[in-house]
């Protein structure tokens, strides 16, 4: 089978989030841009210009302009003898000094990657912002290619695991001024209608240290959260990051006695800056 017919595995709708609706004074040939960047972050592996325009629908001629746009600028490296392109060490150090602001001796891509390796399952990386929460970056399961969120799409904190783990960080009364914005607008259908629920869940994340939860998800999908807090107790920054491991229910059950483990040893092993330490119960309850 030659390079330029092989299946390409990708999360449906990961190129280009059908959701993601920038509205009308967006700027097209940026987006496709940052769109051509999150297609080889999640292909991961130097790819033909063949594969790019049949993974991203973009034409041929406009997909070729941008590739040498940015390999003229430093962002993609090209191979003549096989006729790939990959990302550059430009490229992949570009923002770097967010994550250094953040975690300066820690490395979340590594950690994400043990994560995964070890439990096989995703591994998502969330961000606070504002009254939601982004998944920023996602490490996809095996079994995940077709089944999970695209990287990008946020969700009210309110609506997911992971938005409780970084709530969980945050005193009440801000988490009642964001919880009482979300349930007034009502984004997403939800299990959660009521502030009540709302402080009852973050109470027991504050608690456990962590959120299981497959109430939230998509139908026969559950996740493992918890919140990458450098400095407890730092009011509105706390909470800024969270990961997950998730999965089908079945799969992150089966794990989940060795998920808490899993957690620390890669958290002492990769994230020093991040004092985490999960007790879990003998018995690990869904939220």
């Amino acid at each position: 089978m030659s390079r330029s017919s092989r299946r390409l595995e990708l999360p449906d709708a990961s190129v280009k989030d059908s959701t993601r609706d920038l509205g009308p004074r967006s700027v097209k040939s940026a987006q496709r841009v940052l769109e051509l960047i999150e297609l080889l972050e999640q292909l991961g592996r130097p790819v033909s210009l063949a594969e790019i325009v049949r993974a991203s629908g973009y034409p041929q001629s406009s997909t070729w302009m941008l590739v040498q746009t940015l390999m003229r600028m430093g962002y993609l490296c090209h191979n003549p003898d096989d006729g790939t392109y990959m990302p550059s060490l430009r490229l992949n150090l570009l923002g770097g000094w967010v994550h250094d602001l953040a975690l300066p001796r820690s490395n979340l891509r590594l950690a994400m990657r043990a994560l995964g390796e070890r439990l096989g399952l995703s591994v998502i990386l969330g961000q606070r912002s504002g009254r939601y929460v982004q998944y920023a970056h996602v490490l996809y399961g095996a079994k995940d290619r077709k089944t999970q969120v695209p990287i990008g799409v946020v969700r009210p904190l309110i609506d997911t695991g992971m938005g409780y783990a970084l709530l969980a960080q945050l005193p009440d009364d801000e988490v009642c001024s964001i919880a009482s914005v979300c349930l007034a607008r009502a984004e997403h259908k939800s299990p959660v209608s009521s502030l009540r629920q709302v402080l009852s869940i973050v109470d027991k994340a504050r608690q456990a240290g962590f959120v299981y939860s497959h109430r939230l998800q998509s139908a026969n999908r559950a996740s493992f959260s918890f919140a990458l807090v450098s400095d407890p107790g730092a009011g509105d920054r706390a909470g800024l990051l969270a990961l997950a491991v998730a999965g089908t229910r079945q799969d992150v059950a089966a794990r989940l006695r060795d998920i808490p483990r899993t957690v620390n040893d890669v958290a002492a092993e990769f994230l020093p800056d991040v004092p985490i330490h999960i007790k879990a119960p003998p018995s690990i309850q869904p939220i």
